[in-house]
């Protein structure tokens, strides 16, 4: 799975944010501990707030349907 810094409208890369190629997006967020925040492709907000890299994979490919 590749991730790619996320960009506005403009162009402009957004600080801490990626989408991934199969168009996720995985932000931080800074709750009392820093989390990762990971969002469908047609969501508007989170399903799932992960610690890790590794769980934000896990996290998507469980929501894909996938084994991993």
């Amino acid at each position: 799975m590749k991730w790619a810094q996320k960009k506005n409208r403009d162009g402009h890369p957004i600080k801490d944010c990626w989408v991934t190629d199969t168009g996720y997006t995985v932000a931080i967020c800074r709750l009392p501990e820093q989390r990762f925040a990971v969002t469908r492709p047609t969501g508007d907000v989170p399903f799932a707030y992960v610690g890790t890299r590794d769980e934000v994979v896990q996290a998507i490919s469980t929501d894909q349907g996938g084994a991993s």
